[in-house]
């Protein structure tokens, strides 16, 4: 985004903001607008007003360019930078409720402190001068800055600092992500890989389908630029790059392919409707053209419009005769392809729905899955899984779609493309223990409480959704962005 909002994107307040004003601030529209007498009043806040007035201070002093405005786009600029300062103005607020302050000293003590003003272990007043004038800053607004910071910092850990969970808390996420499941499974795919696609199914799903396999082909032609066809040797002279530029003006001056090369007809190579892949329309594929001529061919927009073609310092003319989009046919081995893995794809969402049904009606139970396996042919794996985090025999993400299930459930496992397919069952849960005074203790401590916090930041996020009345004046706004 821009540089100054990059800045701002990088400090504590944005964190902040992200974690816990998580307000859905689109804010355009949210109540009427004001009524008459209220003409510079850009947005209240439940009966506190902003008005357009200090919205353009706070814009002056981000310090915007024009080219950064160009570049993001006015209006949507506006919006940005008064939802950011929206949620200055409600976390202001709530700290001012809440009685949280800092003094002088306070934030001597915070500036002092940070280490990229420090030379020789020791805080550097010349270094932080430097910053600012590197920065753009004045002491006055670097150390507001740093001050507003500091104090949404605080009202963060007002909220969520001081937590101590108990013990059960810190074990059932140790155990839910460290528990040994034992499970046995069937590799649904070996018996999927058995369906074999009838010619009868192609056909039906080409027909259904057939308004989507239309592709663009084209006629063309070409010559290949070789000195013995413009001088009468076949040496890359200067003589030839010369005809080089001349054949090169006659296109730019609007001349024809055949009076460009009316000397050298016979040597005109053309080729009938192919699609990018270099197909005919019966199937065949053009093996003699060059890969990368051809695409630079294929990418010309306009007919009967000769091109000139330097490619790898060999030279070429060449010319868009026609660009039709036309159907392809079934003769297309890369659409028979396309089909036939497309309707392997269906038949495995279709069983593994059917698999589903039957778990979830109680139809198919701990026998039903021993007979399944032995009436497919297949083998009935087993295995054991220590942790979330095992990835011997599946992809960690399986791995933790088989930890949202319990023990003796039965289950299909998939992952999203349905590469994966498999039938599992959970045998044993075994629960480990955790030591309070390892580091494991240590760790899902500060994860639980991770996870509690965040729970606290989107009830705080209801909160402030609840007792915060926003509404903004539309003409205002609009005023503001036509003046800028």
């Amino acid at each position: 985004m821009l540089a100054s909002i990059r800045k701002f994107s990088k400090t504590i307040f944005a964190k902040i903001f992200v974690a816990i004003i998580a307000l859905p601030f689109i804010l355009w529209g949210m109540g009427d607008l004001f009524r008459s007498g209220k003409q510079n009043v850009l947005v209240e806040i439940n009966k506190d007003k902003i008005n357009s007035k200090e919205f353009i201070s706070y814009i002056q002093k981000i310090n915007i360019t024009k080219d950064e405005v160009e570049s993001v786009g006015k209006s949507k600029l506006f919006d940005d930078l008064l939802t950011n300062y929206i949620s200055e103005k409600i976390i202001d607020i709530e700290r001012k409720n809440k009685g949280i302050i800092l003094n002088d000293n306070g934030l001597k003590k915070i500036i002092v402190s940070d280490k990229k003003f420090y030379k020789d272990n020791k805080f550097s007043r010349t270094k932080y001068e430097k910053f600012l004038i590197e920065n753009n800053y004045n002491a006055t607004t670097y150390e507001k800055y740093i001050k507003n910071a500091e104090l949404k910092s605080q009202l963060l850990n007002y909220y969520s600092g001081g937590i101590k969970l108990p013990k059960f808390i810190i074990d059932d996420l140790y155990k839910k992500e460290n528990k040994t499941k034992e499970i046995e499974f069937i590799d649904l795919n070996k018996i999927y890989s058995k369906k074999i696609i009838s010619e009868e199914e192609i056909k039906e799903f080409y027909i259904k389908n057939k308004d989507f396999f239309k592709e663009k082909f084209i006629t063309f032609k070409y010559i290949k630029l070789l000195p013995e066809y413009l001088t009468e040797n076949n040496e890359y002279n200067e003589e030839y790059y010369q005809k080089l530029d001349e054949l090169e003006n006659k296109i730019l001056d609007g001349q024809t392919f055949d009076e460009i090369v009316s000397d050298n007809k016979k040597n005109v190579k053309r080729y009938e409707l192919l699609n990018s892949r270099k197909t005919k329309k019966d199937g065949r594929i053009v093996k003699e053209i060059n890969d990368s001529l051809f695409s630079k061919i294929f990418s010309i927009k306009n007919k009967n419009a000769p091109q000139f073609i330097n490619l790898d310092n060999d030279y070429y003319i060449a010319e868009i005769l026609d660009d039709p989009n036309i159907t392809l046919t079934l003769n297309d081995k890369e659409l028979r392809n396309t089909i036939e893995a497309q309707l392997k794809v269906q038949f495995k969402i279709k069983e593994n729905i059917s698999l589903v049904d039957k778990i979830n009606s109680k139809k198919f139970k701990k026998k039903d899955m021993y007979n399944f396996y032995l009436e497919n042919n297949v083998l009935l794996n087993k295995t054991k899984i220590n942790g979330i985090n095992d990835k011997k025999n599946f992809s960690l993400d399986l791995v933790k779609k088989i930890y949202q299930h319990n023990n003796e459930e039965i289950f299909v496992l998939t992952d999203n493309i349905l590469q994966k397919n498999f039938l599992v069952r959970i045998n044993k849960e075994t629960d480990p223990i955790i030591k309070n005074e390892s580091k494991d203790y240590k760790k899902y401590t500060d994860r639980a409480n991770s996870l509690y916090i965040s729970k606290i930041y989107k009830s705080y996020d209801k909160y402030i959704n609840s007792n915060y009345k926003i509404e903004t004046n539309q003409k205002v706004l609009e005023r503001l962005k036509n003046s800028f």
